[in-house]
């Protein structure tokens, strides 16, 4: 009796746990000039066990863009974390320095990894940038949506954390 007990402890662990891997990413950001990537801090939002791993994030003023390189473990159905690009910057209202931050979104559809050939490019009219994978008969493709505002999104695509990891 105790042999068929384990026997079935054993069973429904393996048959309730979940998929998970790992996968490769690598990805640039490009920014306006308006934005110099030596002000930029990046953070990466975490969700339900997915998360990146081994990250490099290599900053080049040259062309004022930051390559990010790395390990993404992912359970799967979980989306790919989401990235918030933050910039340093100030403003002056009455004589008072002010430091004000502009936020940048990298958020997926759930992919369990992201890699693309161009760069993403992020300004004052792309703050947020949306990058969709779909299933076209036996091959994948990569749609790219722009949006200046958060209000653009559906809900469910914007992952609102009190919580982020910063990269760099």
């Amino acid at each position: 009796m105790m042999k068929v007990f384990f026997a079935c402890i054993l069973f429904s662990l393996q048959s309730w746990s979940q998929a998970s891997g790992s996968s490769a990413f690598s990805f640039t950001l490009l920014f306006d000039w308006k934005f110099p990537v030596e002000k930029i801090k990046m953070y990466v939002y975490e969700k339900n066990g997915n998360y990146i791993e081994n990250v490099h994030c290599m900053t080049d003023k040259e062309t004022n863009s930051i390559t990010v390189t790395g390990g993404n473990h992912y359970i799967v159905g979980v989306k790919f974390p989401s990235l918030v690009c933050v910039y340093e910057g100030v403003v002056y209202r009455s004589d008072t320095v002010l430091e004000k931050n502009t936020l940048f979104y990298l958020i997926t559809n759930g992919m369990e990894s992201l890699s693309l050939e161009e760069p993403l490019f992020f300004s004052d009219k792309n703050k947020i940038i949306e990058v969709k994978r779909r299933l076209k008969g036996e091959s994948f493709q990569t749609e790219i949506l722009k949006h200046d505002d958060l209000q653009f999104l559906p809900m469910s695509s914007v992952h609102i954390s009190t919580e982020m990891v910063r990269l760099n």
